[in-house]
């Protein structure tokens, strides 16, 4: 190899090294793609307060069609009286336990209950106040995919945002990011396998799992969320805080999420702190369709909302207020516990709870403060 071939060598092994270093530089440089997300701007109140509000089961199905005809009611009736209790809210959250549809054939045929909620449904709760519905629910696939996409439909159409599940697992798991003047909130959705797991491209609910707290989690962070809230149907019908629970409790925390709000088992379940996370494993029915079994099971007939409260002159907190939801003692229509009633059951779920005229406050220093102020 003469002298000028050996130049030629060590300049060409040069230039791809450089090239390589060079490009390496540029790939991680270049922006990262947008994460995608539901994002919904949340303007503050004149009161300077934003508060996020999470309720738990709704379902206007069951007995809902049949009393408002017997009763010569129009459909909104079912919230006439939590209506102004929604209306002190900047946003509202829902755990959707039916799909909004007219198509009523059941997936599962052998499944012992299924509800179905009339396609007005979601205007309704649109009236009422609702501004979001949490899907992964374990009656959100009661008609198959063709009664999930009619529920994001008609929601869609009656401006009401859903979140944990979709057509497939890109949607599902997209979080719901709601951006306040104090800082942006991501709120995600899932719960435990109720056989109806979404997939790359097939229909079906988040599924509780490791991995996907922990993505859901990575996602609300990289999308811009300073706080992340997760949104979990769970637990065993009208029976205690189960293991599980808590051990998915723990993942939560794990993950850096700063606050769990529960729904499932159909009655309100204790609160409870992991390190600096609140955890409500159950808020409760909030408007639903069916009886209960609170006088039956001698538990009490509650309800709760939990919400997320924003402040120009004071650190988030978290305050729960609580409703009445024995349908058989208010008639199939909730309502705001009165001050005896909000005195006697609230400071029962956690010794924390500092009861406030109609509400209780969560006295946790620690909770929800932003990365940077850690």
């Amino acid at each position: 190899m003469t002298r000028d071939q050996k130049l030629i060598g060590v300049f060409a092994t040069l230039f791809v090294l450089t090239a390589g270093v060079v490009g390496a530089e540029v790939v991680r440089e270049a922006p990262l793609p947008p994460v995608p997300t539901i994002l919904r701007d949340v303007p503050t109140g004149p009161d300077g307060r934003l508060s996020i509000q999470l309720f738990g089961d709704t379902m206007l199905g069951g007995e809902f069609p049949l009393l408002i005809q017997q009763r010569q009611q129009g459909p909104d009736w079912p919230f006439d009286a939590v209506r102004s209790h929604l209306a002190g809210a900047d946003y509202v959250i829902a755990a959707a336990e039916a799909p909004i549809s007219d198509h009523v054939e059941p997936w599962d045929p052998s499944s012992a209950s299924v509800f179905v909620s009339g396609p007005e449904a979601a205007a309704v709760m649109a009236r009422a106040g609702v501004d979001a519905l949490s899907l992964a629910t374990d009656h959100a696939f009661d008609t198959g995919p063709v009664g999930l996409a009619d529920t994001m439909r008609h929601a869609d159409m009656a401006g009401v945002s859903t979140f944990g599940a979709g057509p497939d697992l890109p949607r599902a798991e997209q979080p719901l990011m709601l951006r306040t003047e104090f800082g942006t909130i991501g709120i995600v959705g899932m719960g435990e396998s109720f056989g109806h797991r979404a997939g790359a491209i097939s229909p079906g609910t988040m599924v509780l799992s490791p991995e996907a707290v922990q993505r859901g989690a990575d996602l609300a962070r990289a999308a811009g969320a300073d706080w992340v809230v997760a949104v979990v149907h769970w637990g065993d019908s009208y029976q205690p805080v189960a293991p599980r629970q808590r051990y998915w409790a723990e993942v939560f925390a794990t993950a850096g999420y700063d606050l769990v709000v529960g729904s499932g088992p159909h009655y309100v379940q204790p609160i409870e702190v992991i390190g600096s996370m609140p955890v409500l494993y159950s808020v409760g029915n909030f408007v639903y369709g069916t009886n209960g079994r609170y006088q039956q099971l001698g538990i009490p007939g509650f309800g709760l909302s939990a919400g997320f409260e924003l402040s120009r002159d004071a650190p988030p907190r978290l305050a729960v207020r609580c409703v009445a939801a024995d349908n058989r003692a208010v008639e199939f229509q909730p309502r705001p516990c009165n001050p005896a009633e909000t005195l006697a059951f609230l400071p029962t779920l956690n010794a924390e709870l500092e009861v406030q005229g109609g509400l209780a406050v969560l006295r946790c220093g620690t909770c929800f403060a932003k990365p940077d102020e850690e």
